[in-house]
């Protein structure tokens, strides 16, 4: 028996949300098929019908072969004996879990779950939406001498730990690894603005960005050794580097090229507490806001 195909069978099947939504009921489910792989299921169901009606219906209760059934024309899957609603359902798997993977990487195994339950609750929310312009379509369709094409819908991956990402404390390795390949990627600048920057900021990061690239770096009080190395680095060839001290900036942003991020701690702490790194949209702004501070601050290096 195909395990993902029947959305219910492994080691456990676990409850993790559940909504109801115009005449729908809804639930979101963790299957554990085995040590290493789990799905994220969504199961949905209604008991309402459309008595006598042509056009679409939302399920097959009161014909059980009813053909033109919104669940499956959306491409969920008939089970008769759900043990998540406890009853019929209908199911869809939305996401595979490769469970060693999420385990070596708890930041990653926390934007994924985010991710699925907002999708989840989306869907939820709009699901009666979706059901009564279907319907509306098909009525218009049928009464035309025509009929919505049998053509199972297709979900969209799941991208998660781009945007936006969160770190309990103890995972400094995990957002050093982030920040250190969020800029490895420039083609043309890096900017750091970092109150309390030290060396680790030029020889953990700073020193892995490409040659040529242009390097700015804007603090406040810098730490240890961070003038001494921060001179040395600027003499390396093929580095464009330039340090300035402000005291009118606070926050903790990289820009790397056109994005720019934002961090709960400095640079050098990034993880040793819970902490986020988070990419911001309003890149034009900010970057006017950077220039504005740096072009009235203090050149150290």
């Amino acid at each position: 028996m195909d395990i993902v195909g029947e959305g219910h069978i492994g080691l456990s099947n676990k409850k993790v949300e559940e909504a109801t939504s115009e005449n729908f009921r809804l639930a979101l489910s963790y299957l554990e098929k085995d040590p290493h792989t789990a799905y994220f299921v969504i199961h949905i169901y209604s008991t309402h019908y459309e008595l006598g009606s042509p056009y679409l219906q939302r399920s097959n209760i009161g014909a059980s072969k009813w053909k033109k059934n919104f669940l499956e024309r959306i491409g969920f899957t008939h089970y008769p004996s759900c043990n998540i609603l406890g009853g019929e359902c209908y199911f869809k798997v939305i996401e595979e879990v490769n469970k060693d993977q999420f385990q070596e990487n708890f930041t990653a195994h926390m934007q994924r779950n985010r991710i699925v339950y907002d999708r989840f609750r989306r869907f939820a929310s709009q699901i009666g939406d979706v059901y009564k312009k279907m319907r509306e379509i098909d009525q218009m369709l049928f009464n035309a001498g025509f009929e919505l094409p049998w053509i199972e819908l297709s979900l969209s991956p799941i991208d998660y730990g781009k945007e936006e990402r969160v770190y309990p404390k103890g995972y400094a390795y995990y957002a050093y690894k982030d920040i250190l390949d969020i800029i490895r990627e420039a083609k043309n600048e890096v900017i750091v603005t970092d109150n309390y920057a030290d060396e680790e900021l030029i020889n953990l990061h700073l020193e892995k960005i490409p040659e040529k690239v242009r390097i700015r770096v804007l603090t406040k009080e810098p730490k240890g050794n961070f003038m001494v190395v921060a001179k040395k680095f600027k003499t390396k060839p093929n580095v464009d580097f330039e340090v300035r001290k402000s005291m009118e900036w606070h926050d903790r942003w990289v820009f790397v090229d056109n994005g720019c991020w934002v961090m709960g701690q400095s640079v050098k702490d990034a993880g040793t507490k819970p902490t986020y790194l988070v990419k911001l949209e309003a890149y034009d702004l900010l970057k006017k806001a950077f220039d504005e501070i740096w072009s009235k601050a203090s050149p150290l290096v």
